[in-house]
């Protein structure tokens, strides 16, 4: 068997696509292919081909991603998947390298992603860097310790309104909390405030509210209802929330606070929360959250002297880290990172910390501590100290979230 790799033509995006609805086993959705290829972020397909058929498919979106203290171009992988006639045959592997190759050659030093599969990934260097959360809770035990201090107004919008609305509110959120991604106005478009079946997962019509206060947005959410009544007509539907986005924490709370009042509805629920989230905390029952975690995004460095020197540190110690990076050997050797300067340089020093590419990875976005890795065995002190100052230079102000699933 002879597998080529080749770039694919956006005129090509229906059967780009036909891998990774394959392996879902899902049906294509005209509606959401349309919007996808109107993205200006989706910069590269690659396919992999047996003679004449498609077996195999990777893509990337060419994202700007938010790190503690400042921001990275990422190449997004997205869209990865081989046919089941071709599985085991070493095609995924040749894809991922393919993609990180084109990513250094764009000069984007870190690839991220969402796992459909955690085992996959860590294989090729992506470190789990952040988590997801939800939540499923009744609306009757969604009692607030205390309200807010201002009462605010909500409006419903249409498309053309919110995106006016929303997307100022996005941009003064983003840049507080690593793991956030920028977005085109085809992003939010086709991807957030179109409705359609994709996103409703059965639902109600999408609903688009915005929160103000003093004639300012402060926040919004894209939701939708599902109803349900049982044989005495009672509500036991719930509210799923979508995305609901604070510019303030005053924001935070407004918005759900109104999400939790929905009338007709017996739960609220909601998934990709950060597990820092201020309802652990605003709520007389916390318990009554039911509050579970996955995991989120996963990153992968692609460019250790670039990528750690687009981030921001918690101190201005200076420690010098060895990597081994079995599928980017340019990234292999010794670091010296000055978090005073902001910058990592080669150097013949003696190590602090032994780590592999994938636990730098997960320690970028500061939601990984060092000594939680080396209780794992994932990183090897050298030094004395050696975990305490790489967690005092990694940390963050704000543990790491990717709202969406890209």
């Amino acid at each position: 068997m002879t597998i080529e790799l080749r770039q694919l033509a956006p005129e090509q995006h229906g059967e780009f696509v036909h891998p990774i609805l394959t392996a879902f086993g899902a049906l294509v959705n005209t509606e959401r292919l349309e919007a996808t290829k109107r993205l200006p972020e989706l910069t590269y397909g690659l396919g992999a081909y047996d003679g004449g058929s498609l077996v195999g498919a990777a893509g990337t979106f060419s994202l700007t991603l938010t790190t503690p203290g400042g921001a990275v171009p990422v190449a997004g992988l997205t869209m990865v998947a081989v046919m089941p006639t071709h599985r085991r045959r070493g095609i995924l592997t040749r894809l991922i390298q393919r993609h990180l190759d084109e990513a250094r050659a764009a000069g984007q030093p870190i690839s991220a992603l969402w796992a459909t599969e955690g085992s996959i990934y860590g294989r090729f260097g992506y470190g789990l860097a952040s988590q997801a959360c939800s939540i499923s809770i009744e609306r009757d035990r969604s009692a607030f310790r205390g309200e807010a201090s201002a009462e605010g107004r909500a409006r419903l919008l249409g498309e053309a309104e919110a995106l006016e609305a929303f997307a100022p509110v996005w941009e003064r959120a983003r840049p507080l909390v690593p793991g956030m991604l920028a977005r085109s106005e085809p992003w939010w478009q086709g991807r957030r405030l179109s409705d359609n079946d994709f996103i409703r997962h059965g639902g109600g019509p999408l609903q688009r509210v915005v929160i103000e206060v003093d004639g300012r947005a402060e926040a919004y959410a894209l939701y939708c209802v599902h109803h349900r009544f049982d044989a005495s007509s009672i509500p036991i539907g719930s509210v799923r929330v979508i995305e609901a986005i604070g510019a303030s924490p005053l924001g935070t709370r407004l918005v759900w606070r109104y999400l939790f009042d929905i009338d007709l509805a017996q739960r609220i629920e909601a998934s990709l929360l950060p597990p820092d989230h201020p309802l652990g905390m605003l709520l007389v029952e916390p318990r009554r959250l039911r509050l579970t975690a996955s995991d989120g995004l996963w990153v992968r460095i692609v460019d250790v002297e670039a990528a750690l020197a687009a981030r921001a540190y918690g101190s201005r110690e200076a420690l010098t880290l060895e990597i081994t990076d079995r599928d980017c050997p340019w990234n292999a050797g010794r670091f010296q990172l000055d978090g005073g300067e902001r910058r990592a340089t080669r150097t013949t020093a003696a190590p602090d910390l032994r780590l592999d590419i994938t636990a730098l990875g997960s320690a970028y976005l500061g939601g990984v501590s060092f000594r939680c890795m080396a209780d794992a065995g994932q990183v090897e002190a050298l030094s004395g100290g050696a975990i305490e100052r790489a967690d005092s230079l990694f940390r963050a102000a704000r543990v790491p979230w990717c709202p969406e699933i890209f």
